[in-house]
């Protein structure tokens, strides 16, 4: 390599640009450069790495082995840069939010925007504590999150509703009790929505019921439900999860909706914990869950 000291960031976007299309003439005017001042950056990209990027002949450009390794190490290095240029952008958000989320909604697409909306900030920083609502709740109040994302009932009104969804009761059919039975549960601990929902349904209609199994771990839940156990009441966005089945509404009495929600100590959010919020809002189509498959 024969300079070491200085690396034209312009350069390597011009080299870039031609690596997407293997056309010097496409660069150019993606770029706003003309031709031969791509061909310059290149050249001289060339020269300081000491080696060759692009294979040009009159007919096709290619690039060499070295070329498609700096794809990659060059789009990292420019997303560097801009990273670099945010976090010091006046106006940009800085700080960091601290978030608990319930484990259902790990499996909504909920991480993807997260993720989305982290690639967006660089400069905010992002802590995450998965719980049950009731246990987020009281982190919320003690001031040790920032912004709870979880579940009420929908009859409550504290926060922000993002979505409102069905909950519906799953597990196997054998573990249908006889008629007079006990209906074995399968559920969270005290303080759970679904819980509390699940139980006051069952006991309206009459139907006699125990606690068969019961974990604040949503995946232990569902493996539970799997081995026969008994039966849960979740959101209804599980059905199609493997090993599960949905009871019809006859066979079970049926459980009000839940909302989805997302809340902060304060009645209207500030800070950075407002911004993901909105973000959140502004998403709803693509949050709020299909079936899984």
């Amino acid at each position: 390599m024969k300079d070491q000291t200085y690396l034209d960031p312009m350069h390597l976007r011009s080299f870039l640009a031609v690596a997407e299309t293997l056309h010097f003439t496409s660069a150019a005017q993606t770029l706003g450069f003309s031709q031969s001042t791509i061909s310059q950056h290149v050249s001289r990209l060339e020269e300081q790495l000491g080696t060759r990027l692009l294979a040009r002949s009159t007919k096709a450009v290619r690039l060499t082995d070295d070329g498609m390794a700096l794809v990659s190490l060059g789009q990292r290095l420019l997303q560097v840069e801009s990273n670099l240029f945010a976090y010091f952008r006046k106006g940009i958000p800085r700080g960091t939010i601290r978030l608990g989320v319930t484990e259902d909604l790990l499996l909504t697409r909920f991480p993807e925007i997260l993720g989305t909306f982290r690639a967006a900030h660089p400069s905010l920083q992002i802590t995450m504590t998965v719980g049950l609502s009731a246990s987020l709740t009281r982190l919320l109040e003690n001031d040790e999150i920032d912004l709870l994302c979880g579940m009420r009932r929908s009859s409550e009104t504290h926060g922000q509703k993002l979505w409102t969804e069905e909950l519906r009761w799953f597990g196997p059919e054998a573990t249908l009790p006889g008629k007079g039975a006990s209906l074995p549960v399968v559920t969270f601990p005290e303080g759970s929505v679904t819980r509390r929902l699940a139980i006051e349904a069952l006991n309206r209609a009459g139907q006699s019921w125990h606690i068969a199994f019961t974990s604040s771990n949503l995946s232990a839940i569902l493996a539970a439900v799997r081995a026969g156990y008994g039966v849960t009441a979740q959101p209804s966005f599980l059905s199609g999860t493997e090993g599960l089945s949905v009871y019809q509404p006859d066979s079970l009495p049926p459980i009000p909706d839940v909302d989805f929600i997302a809340a902060t100590r304060h009645q209207t959010a500030q800070g950075p914990e407002d911004l993901l919020i909105r973000t959140l809002c502004d998403h709803i189509s693509r949050l709020r869950p299909i079936p899984l498959s």
